[in-house]
Protein backbone atom coordinates (compact mmCIF):
# COMPACT_ATOMS: atom_id res chain seq x y z
CA UNK A 1 0.00 0.00 0.00
CA UNK A 2 2.86 2.41 0.79
CA UNK A 3 4.02 2.28 -2.84
CA UNK A 4 0.56 3.21 -4.14
CA UNK A 5 0.25 6.01 -1.58
CA UNK A 6 3.61 7.43 -2.69
CA UNK A 7 2.56 7.36 -6.37
CA UNK A 8 -0.76 8.96 -5.45
CA UNK A 9 0.87 11.78 -3.49
CA UNK A 10 3.54 12.37 -6.18
CA UNK A 11 0.70 12.90 -8.65
CA UNK A 12 -1.06 15.52 -6.52
CA UNK A 13 -3.35 13.32 -4.44
CA UNK A 14 -4.31 14.38 -0.94
CA UNK A 15 -4.47 11.53 1.57
CA UNK A 16 -5.93 12.43 4.94
CA UNK A 17 -5.16 10.45 8.06
CA UNK A 18 -8.12 8.35 9.18
CA UNK A 19 -9.27 9.79 12.50
CA UNK A 20 -12.55 9.13 14.28
CA UNK A 21 -14.79 12.02 15.31
CA UNK A 22 -15.60 12.35 19.00
CA UNK A 23 -18.86 12.66 20.87
CA UNK A 24 -21.97 10.57 21.26
CA UNK A 25 -24.11 10.01 18.18
CA UNK A 26 -27.75 11.03 18.51
CA UNK A 27 -30.22 13.18 16.60
CA UNK A 28 -28.50 16.50 15.96
CA UNK A 29 -24.97 15.01 15.77
CA UNK A 30 -23.02 16.81 13.01
CA UNK A 31 -20.16 15.77 10.77
CA UNK A 32 -17.84 17.66 8.43
CA UNK A 33 -15.13 16.43 6.10
CA UNK A 34 -13.38 17.99 3.15
CA UNK A 35 -10.96 16.99 0.43
CA UNK A 36 -9.43 18.61 -2.64
CA UNK A 37 -10.15 16.58 -5.77
CA UNK A 38 -7.01 16.23 -7.91
CA UNK A 39 -6.73 14.95 -11.47
CA UNK A 40 -5.19 11.75 -10.08
CA UNK A 41 -8.44 11.18 -8.11
CA UNK A 42 -10.48 11.38 -11.31
CA UNK A 43 -8.07 9.08 -13.13
CA UNK A 44 -8.03 6.46 -10.38
CA UNK A 45 -11.79 6.62 -9.85
CA UNK A 46 -12.33 6.13 -13.58
CA UNK A 47 -10.00 3.12 -13.62
CA UNK A 48 -11.51 1.57 -10.50
CA UNK A 49 -15.14 2.15 -11.45
CA UNK A 50 -14.78 1.66 -15.18
CA UNK A 51 -16.49 5.02 -15.78
CA UNK A 52 -14.28 6.40 -18.53
CA UNK A 53 -16.87 8.88 -19.82
CA UNK A 54 -15.00 11.52 -21.89
CA UNK A 55 -16.69 14.33 -19.93
CA UNK A 56 -14.28 13.40 -17.11
CA UNK A 57 -11.15 12.82 -19.20
CA UNK A 58 -11.20 14.61 -22.57
CA UNK A 59 -11.15 18.41 -22.41
CA UNK A 60 -11.99 18.80 -26.12
CA UNK A 61 -15.11 16.64 -25.76
CA UNK A 62 -16.09 18.07 -22.35
CA UNK A 63 -15.69 21.68 -23.56
CA UNK A 64 -18.59 21.11 -25.99
CA UNK A 65 -20.99 20.15 -23.18
CA UNK A 66 -23.06 22.43 -20.99
CA UNK A 67 -20.26 22.11 -18.40
CA UNK A 68 -17.76 23.81 -20.70
CA UNK A 69 -14.93 21.51 -19.59
CA UNK A 70 -13.99 18.41 -17.66
CA UNK A 71 -15.93 17.61 -14.50
CA UNK A 72 -15.40 15.24 -11.59
CA UNK A 73 -17.52 12.08 -11.44
CA UNK A 74 -20.64 12.73 -9.35
CA UNK A 75 -20.13 9.48 -7.49
CA UNK A 76 -16.52 10.42 -6.71
CA UNK A 77 -17.87 13.61 -5.15
CA UNK A 78 -20.44 11.78 -3.01
CA UNK A 79 -17.95 9.04 -2.09
CA UNK A 80 -16.60 11.66 0.30
CA UNK A 81 -19.83 11.23 2.26
CA UNK A 82 -18.77 7.64 2.88
CA UNK A 83 -15.38 8.88 4.09
CA UNK A 84 -17.15 11.30 6.45
CA UNK A 85 -19.58 8.82 8.02
CA UNK A 86 -16.80 6.23 8.44
CA UNK A 87 -15.17 8.68 10.84
CA UNK A 88 -18.19 8.72 13.16
CA UNK A 89 -17.80 6.94 16.51
CA UNK A 90 -18.24 3.18 16.37
CA UNK A 91 -17.90 0.75 13.49
CA UNK A 92 -19.95 2.22 10.65
CA UNK A 93 -21.61 0.40 7.74
CA UNK A 94 -23.32 2.36 4.97
CA UNK A 95 -26.76 0.82 4.28
CA UNK A 96 -28.53 3.15 1.87
CA UNK A 97 -27.92 6.41 0.00
CA UNK A 98 -29.77 8.98 -2.06
CA UNK A 99 -28.10 11.92 -3.79
CA UNK A 100 -29.13 14.65 -6.17
CA UNK A 101 -26.30 16.33 -8.09
CA UNK A 102 -26.92 20.07 -8.37
CA UNK A 103 -23.72 21.58 -9.81
CA UNK A 104 -20.51 20.34 -11.42
CA UNK A 105 -17.30 19.82 -9.47
CA UNK A 106 -14.06 20.75 -11.23
CA UNK A 107 -10.65 19.18 -10.87
CA UNK A 108 -8.84 21.13 -8.15
CA UNK A 109 -12.04 21.98 -6.24
CA UNK A 110 -12.26 21.28 -2.53
CA UNK A 111 -15.46 19.45 -1.65
CA UNK A 112 -16.80 19.86 1.87
CA UNK A 113 -19.30 17.32 3.23
CA UNK A 114 -21.67 18.51 5.95
CA UNK A 115 -24.10 16.10 7.57
CA UNK A 116 -26.48 15.86 10.47
CA UNK A 117 -28.20 12.91 12.12
CA UNK A 118 -31.94 13.46 11.69
CA UNK A 119 -33.30 10.02 12.68
CA UNK A 120 -32.23 7.29 15.10
CA UNK A 121 -33.66 3.81 15.56
CA UNK A 122 -31.54 1.65 17.87
CA UNK A 123 -28.13 1.57 16.18
CA UNK A 124 -29.35 2.81 12.78
CA UNK A 125 -29.14 6.44 11.81
CA UNK A 126 -30.21 8.62 8.93
CA UNK A 127 -28.14 11.70 8.10
CA UNK A 128 -29.08 14.53 5.80
CA UNK A 129 -25.96 15.52 3.86
CA UNK A 130 -24.79 18.25 1.52
CA UNK A 131 -21.59 18.56 -0.47
CA UNK A 132 -20.27 22.06 -1.07
CA UNK A 133 -17.66 23.72 -3.22
CA UNK A 134 -17.24 27.04 -1.50
CA UNK A 135 -20.77 28.20 -0.67
CA UNK A 136 -22.36 26.31 -3.59
CA UNK A 137 -24.21 23.03 -2.95
CA UNK A 138 -22.99 20.53 -5.56
CA UNK A 139 -24.81 17.46 -4.20
CA UNK A 140 -27.39 16.82 -1.51
CA UNK A 141 -29.29 13.88 -0.12
CA UNK A 142 -29.21 11.43 2.73
CA UNK A 143 -27.55 8.25 3.97
CA UNK A 144 -28.61 5.51 6.32
CA UNK A 145 -25.93 3.85 8.40
CA UNK A 146 -25.55 1.07 10.95
CA UNK A 147 -23.25 1.64 13.91
CA UNK A 148 -21.80 -0.88 16.38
Amino acid sequence: MEEIVEIYRKNGGELKEFEKFGGEVDVGYKIEYEKRIADVDVQMFGLISGDLNPVHFDESVASKTKFGGRVVHGMLTTSLVSAAVARMPGLIVLLETYFKYTAPVRIGDTVKVVGEVVEKEKNRYRLDVKCYVGEKVVAEGWVKILSW
